[in-house]
């Protein structure tokens, strides 16, 4: 999906290979990025909840202009992020996202990540695209089978995908307060005391190792 997204913008001829600054501002690059990108941040069941099939205009005949609700929000938030980010900075970064490789170096992932010796939490939700669930299964494992002896695994099934980390407050508030709270107690790190009250309700049965 990180590819597409660049590809957007760099097929967008206002790019200019990166020499926009001072000149036109390659803003449908931009734009069609960022609806690519919305597309990943949530979920298809909450897609299908929040919009169905509705039509933003039934009186309406169709055209080649937005027709049904869901493709109205993502022009909406196409056209609200368009000027908001420096496209090349983007290109940069989505770029090193996708070369960032821990087994780079080293003879395998396991020995990567056997520099890794302090507590873990790896959470990972069961309609995130962008990071699946196998994903994260696969990494805290990998953790383990390093010589990692304090991973702890969260899986949340939650509808809003990628974006459950935003909206999902007490599912993921629930997870990393019983991680601070107990299990990385329990590794015998001092864990400091917040000063504010917690509301969220840690249960051990998300930890599934």
């Amino acid at each position: 999906m990180r590819y597409l997204q660049r590809k957007a913008i760099m097929s967008d001829p206002n790019w200019n290979k990166g020499h926009y600054y001072g000149a036109k501002y390659p803003k449908m690059g931009m734009k069609l990025a960022r609806e690519i990108a919305t597309i990943t941040y949530r979920s298809g069941p909450e897609w299908d909840r929040r919009f169905n099939r509705d039509r933003i205009d039934t009186t309406c005949p169709p055209t080649l202009c937005p027709t049904f609700s869901i493709e109205s929000y993502l022009e909406h938030q196409g056209e609200s992020f368009s000027t908001k980010y420096d496209p090349n900075s983007l290109l940069y970064i989505s770029k090193a996202m996708d070369l960032f490789d821990i087994a780079e170096s080293y003879e395998s992932l396991h020995a990567g990540l056997s520099r890794v010796n302090c507590p873990v939490m790896v959470i990972g939700v069961q309609t995130d695209i962008l990071f699946p669930i196998r994903q994260q299964r696969k990494l805290a494992t990998a953790l383990q089978e390093s010589g990692n002896p304090a991973v702890t695994f969260y899986e949340l099934n939650s509808l809003y995908g990628h974006d459950t980390f935003l909206l999902d407050l007490n599912g993921v508030g629930a997870a990393v307060k019983g991680f601070l709270e107990t299990d990385l107690r329990e590794s015998g790190i001092e864990v400091p005391k917040s000063q504010y009250a917690s509301t969220f309700s840690h249960k051990k049965d998300r930890v599934l190792f």
